[in-house]
């Protein structure tokens, strides 16, 4: 513990606790992912005294150990590849893919940073390297011109070195006179009797779980206190929303069955940021969209075979045994999410075994959408032979998560399809396979290669992937947390999954966004709260 973050309890007005560990700062971030990592960077470098609470053993979060890179728009690497498509263009993209409900303000300022932003973060050791555009061998569907060059502009920075610049980053933060205190979660923020923030209290955590017997005992003999306090006159909430709370993420979407769905977001993250701020007077906002871009098979396998499977173009059905989509939408980023939300959360994806043995000796022509966590290497084409997939469905038989027919109405049967339905399914999807053309949905001949017919076939079902969520507490475009007149709560700020505004309460449009987010409200937020501290 440095002493500049240290002060006896009698010159401070926050209540210290008696065996509480001791901080003074004028910052204290809550949350060492992507977004509080950029706040604590930027207030640190504006001379404030920078605290930051990480609940679990290592801080980066969902932006380190999920995330491979975030977009942004006028970047040095974008100016380098001569790559168009400008921070008003991309303003002008998300308002429009949001009908509108986004918050310009929010959206100008996040956007206007982010190239800037992504030099920054290069400048402090997270390097990045600017993405092809993305792959997409099918129309445009039914985007307009702009939010289809949007789509296909070179907006994803990649990380290089995702751990070491992380590591950088952190770094940077306490050569800044920063100070990042691991396993130590916020439990509640306290404020005077007029409202004025005075602190945080917080208690230590063994990586992110309540301590266990062995490890309260270990802290005692060591001589650390399992309680810490911070006493700071601002507080930047960036604790990634909540979708490690199911809970939670019942309410904020009941349409769904949480249960059905795949969760790979930080379990850490349960809703913590949004009670501290209501607590202090903030106020919510739209309901909070779930960040699903991906597809997987429910269960666990011995190889990433269904993983890529799960994001191929083949046959979709409803639990009806009904087509419902147009199967090309698996390449656009905001589509394919919302395609399986709309449908609960699951749907079903049916091949033939001559499809089966293709991709298991050959590969397909077909690439599957990018799902990071099955990547494939970099100028891979079409999809590789996955050797392993025929133990993988027979792994997924035995989980529940496929079934096995020998003929249409024995997979009907086995899946719970309606069968004349599913039987009228197969008869206009091989139509289409065979004459090139969808009249049903319009899929480009490009995917339609498929057709269903030589037993036995497979059902297997396809879950949302479900990476967090986005939004839930309103803010301005200087990432102030607002109360429910509209106010600006003093000293109070939120970035990134927390705050809402961006989104509109719809999905994002391409990948890469959530990212550009978190990094760029976290730094508004840590550049206006270290601007608005006393002189």
């Amino acid at each position: 513990m440095t002493t500049e973050h240290s002060t006896p309890a009698d010159q401070n007005p926050f209540p210290f606790r008696e065996h509480a560990e001791r901080h003074e700062a004028d910052v204290v971030v809550l949350g060492g992912g992507g977004a509080g990592i950029a706040a604590a960077l930027a207030a640190a470098e504006a001379g404030a005294r920078v605290v930051v609470l990480e609940k679990g053993n290592k801080p980066g979060g969902a932006a380190m150990f999920g995330g491979t890179g975030y977009a942004a728009y006028g970047s040095a690497a974008q100016r380098e590849a001569g790559e168009s498509f400008s921070a008003e263009e991309a303003v002008q993209a998300i308002l429009e893919h949001t009908d509108g409900r986004a918050d310009e303000a929010l959206v100008r300022a996040v956007v206007a940073r982010s190239g800037e932003t992504a030099d920054w973060l290069s400048a402090h050791g997270l390097k990045s390297a600017l993405a092809e555009a993305p792959h997409d061998p099918a129309d445009p569907g039914e985007d307009s011109e702009l939010l289809a060059r949007h789509r296909r502009a070179r907006t994803y920075h990649r990380y290089a070195s995702k751990f070491g610049g992380f590591k950088k980053l952190l770094k940077a933060i306490e050569e800044a006179g920063g100070l990042v205190i691991p396993e130590a979660a916020a439990t509640e923020a306290v404020a005077d009797e007029r409202g004025r923030i005075l602190g945080v209290r917080a208690e230590r955590t063994e990586a992110g779980k309540p301590l266990s017997p062995e490890r309260r005992e270990q802290l005692k003999a060591d001589g650390v206190a399992e309680a810490i306090d911070i006493a700071a006159p601002a507080v930047v909430v960036a604790t990634g929303g909540f979708v490690g709370n199911h809970e939670l993420v019942g309410r904020a979407a009941p349409e769904l069955e949480t249960s059905r769905l795949r969760f790979t977001g930080e379990r850490k993250s349960v809703g913590t940021g949004c009670s501290v701020v209501q607590a202090l007077g903030g106020a919510g906002a739209e309901p909070a969209a779930l960040d699903a871009p991906a597809f997987g098979v429910p269960g666990r396998y011995s190889s990433k075979a269904l993983a890529v499977l799960a994001n191929l173009p083949l046959l979709w059905v409803d639990d009806d045994g009904r087509r419902f989509a147009d199967e090309a939408s698996t390449y656009r980023f905001g589509e394919r999410g919302r395609a399986g939300l709309e449908r609960g959360g699951r749907f079903w994806m049916i091949l033939d075994s001559a499809t089966v043995q293709r991709l298991t000796e050959q590969g397909l022509e077909l690439a599957p959408a990018e799902d990071h966590g099955a990547p494939l290497p970099p100028g891979t084409e079409g999809t590789p032979a996955q050797p392993r997939l025929v133990e993988a469905l027979e792994e997924a038989v035995e989980q529940g998560a496929a079934v096995l027919g020998a003929a249409p109405d024995d997979l009907a049967g086995a899946a719970g399809f309606h069968p004349e339905r599913f039987a009228e399914t197969l008869e206009r999807y091989n139509a289409a396979v065979r004459t090139g053309r969808d009249d049903q949905f319009g899929t480009p001949a490009a995917i339609l290669r498929h057709p269903v017919q030589e037993g036995p076939l497979y059902a297997v079902q396809v879950v949302s992937t479900v990476r967090g969520t986005l939004g839930g507490v309103r803010i301005d475009a200087s990432a102030r947390v607002l109360d429910a007149d509209g106010q600006p709560v003093p000293g109070l700020y939120a970035a990134g999954n927390e705050a809402s505004g961006f989104w509109g309460g719809r999905y994002p449009q391409i990948d890469g966004l959530t990212l550009l987010f978190a990094f760029n409200s976290g730094r508004i937020a840590g550049e206006a709260a270290a601007a608005a501290l006393p002189a």
